[in-house]
């Protein structure tokens, strides 16, 4: 339900024999140079000496993120490394060596580092903080650092090379499967990916009074542009939703406004009232009412009748239905039950212990229409996702249930119902993470 909360580096030493030398009597000049001379030598023996303590493919993952780092930052900048955190929640690696490697080769590659302390005036400056985070999706592990310069957010990624595994026995369900694309520590209502072509990606990220958008080439980001808007209605529980027309037109749906972003060159977005109020799924729309952030029970079909439900906080149909003319629906309903529909006024039958977010995927692995369905717990908990196969009217769990450090926000669908799109809040970390839910099917 949605129930909403009362809501050192190490100082380098130099040897005994190096501290007998008479340094005292070199000019200051001289000082300085050997100075850096040692420790640049002591950056890349610390580098060295970890290789052996780690998988080769960490040390190249570390060596890499450092590298990115280093070439975002640039000489021009000074920057710190103020947390290393692991989102995987079972990555095996040691955060702290981690952290050295890093600060150790962005130092190396010419990073201007600062150590992240506390002194008599408070925090040490930077001009860039980096947040390193160890993440994991269907591929293996990623290293992924937010950079914050200049009030700007810039995500570099290096991916850990997968290490050979010994398969184990073949799945006997279908799988979840979660490949979290983005984090960052503002709310996030919605996000969508368009590709142009095979080397730029965009990305656009949907927040309560905002909507940015990525531009990515070859997996590095080359721009981000923000565009504001005002939603009308004001909300602690704001919720909105993206399409794509195609990878340069995107609509943005958010609290009884709608607004349309185009890239012509640059992107620009224009927004108004959303007369209607209605919110485009598949081939129907749903009648929006802002002003409580649910729907109001409204459903037009593609041949524009309008049938009309209990109020809900989500819907699923069979994604085969044709021409959205599904007479088969299930809705979350504002009192914590979900209702079967099955062409008739009455509900057929209601499942229990379901939370407000669910979505219908494409069946998958031999089965028949299937269900994803968020927890029943409040924002203040951790979440979880679980799968369901519906048939004659009962619903019955697939499968073990994917489990979340924290309250899911929202869910939705792809346009191809092939996945899904879930945005949650770590309670751990304190950020607002994004992924993508798919199936995998065993042998």
């Amino acid at each position: 339900m949605r129930v909403l909360p009362s809501q050192k580096s190490g100082v380098f030493s130099p040897p005994a024999e190096a501290m007998r030398q008479p340094l005292r009597n070199f000019p200051a000049l001289w000082r300085e140079i050997l100075f850096v001379f040692f420790a640049a030598l002591v950056a890349r023996g610390i580098r060295a000496q970890s290789a052996p303590q780690v998988p080769v493919p960490w040390n190249d993952a570390a060596q890499s993120l450092a590298e990115k780092i280093a070439s975002t930052v640039t000489i021009a900048h000074t920057l710190t490394i103020t947390s290393v955190t692991d989102v995987s929640t079972g990555a095996p690696i040691d955060l702290q060596w981690l952290r050295q490697s890093v600060e150790s080769e962005t130092t190396t590659q010419g990073g201007r580092l600062v150590q992240f302390a506390m002194g008599s005036t408070g925090a040490v400056a930077a001009d860039a903080q980096v947040q390193i985070s160890v993440s994991h999706n269907v591929n293996g592990y990623l290293l992924i650092a937010q950079i914050t310069l200049g009030g700007t957010k810039q995500i570099v990624v290096a991916p850990v090379a997968a290490t050979q595994v010994v398969p184990g026995p073949p799945a006997a369900a279908p799988l979840l499967q979660r490949r979290i694309v983005w984090q960052q520590a503002d709310p996030i209502l919605d996000f969508v990916e368009g590709a142009p072509d095979s080397s730029h990606t965009l990305w656009y990220i949907l927040e309560p009074d905002r909507l940015s958008a990525y531009e990515f080439n070859d997996g590095s980001q080359i721009l981000h542009v923000e565009q504001e808007f005002s939603r009308l209605y004001t909300s602690r529980d704001a919720r909105g939703r993206l399409t794509l027309t195609d990878p340069t037109h995107v609509t943005a749906w958010v609290a009884a406004v709608r607004c349309d972003g185009t890239w012509n060159p640059g992107f620009s977005l224009n927004c108004s009232p959303n007369v209607g109020q209605e919110w485009p799924m598949g081939t129907v729309n749903w009648a929006f009412d802002p002003s409580h952030n649910y729907f109001s029970g409204a459903v037009t079909l593609s041949a524009g009748i309008v049938t009309h439900y209990p109020p809900f906080y989500s819907a699923a149909f069979p994604p085969n239905a044709t021409g959205g003319s599904a007479s088969r629906w299930i809705l979350a309903g504002l009192n914590g039950q979900a209702l079967f529909f099955t062409g008739s006024a009455e509900p057929a039958a209601a499942f229990f212990g379901w939370g407000s977010d669910i979505v219908s995927l494409n069946p998958a692995c031999g089965h028949s229409w299937q269900v994803l369905v968020s927890g029943a717990g409040d924002w203040t908990e951790p979440d979880r996702v679980q799968l369901y196969q519906i048939g004659d009217n009962q619903a019955s769990a697939v499968g073990e249930p994917l489990q979340f450090p924290g309250p899911i926000l929202s869910l939705w669908p792809s346009a191809d119902f092939q996945s899904a799109r879930v945005v949650f809040h770590n309670l751990q970390t304190g950020m607002y993470e994004a992924s993508i839910l798919s199936i995998g099917c065993g042998n």
